[in-house]
């Protein structure tokens, strides 16, 4: 078996990095009943400029398909979290926004992960934190560079 590459290596701990932190959040939602990809769908539209998002809107945020978000709008919708309605221009255009219910539980949810990362993360110094936020900060701009030129 041949030594893997410095790039192979790297990949490989980006990708444990993702499953800990996948699973830690998991385990920390499961706390009030939520997946980590509903919570990821609750704060993308919360972070939106405007009041709702179309699904295909939230599918680019996401980087996944309509289909999926079709889906996590079904599960929250007849959780309450969300609600659907036409665009005002293009009645074709479903539009997804918060609820109260969803904006309480976004919070609440918020406050657990903020909390979760605070513990599982503590072991860095400031300085630490500081130096890997720059160095993953490159890395997303390196890969979004690559991914954007690969589409082009």
């Amino acid at each position: 078996m041949s030594d893997s590459s410095p790039e192979e290596n790297l990949y490989r701990q980006f990708l444990t990095i993702f499953v800990l932190l996948d699973d830690g959040d998991r385990r920390t939602f499961k706390q009030i009943d939520l997946t980590t990809s509903q919570y990821n769908f609750l704060r993308t539209l919360d972070s939106a400029a405007t009041d709702s998002l179309t699904v295909s809107e939230v599918a680019d945020k996401l980087l996944c398909t309509r289909g999926n978000v079709t889906r996590l709008v079904q599960r929250l919708g007849k959780s309450g979290l969300v609600r659907t309605g036409s665009d005002a221009r293009d009645q074709r255009l479903v539009r997804i926004s918060l609820t109260p219910e969803g904006e309480t539980k976004l919070a609440q949810a918020r406050q657990l992960h903020e909390a979760s990362l605070q513990r599982r993360l503590a072991e860095l110094t400031p300085a630490e934190r500081q130096q890997l936020l720059d160095l993953t900060a490159t890395a997303v701009q390196i890969l979004e560079t690559d991914l954007a030129a690969q589409t082009s």
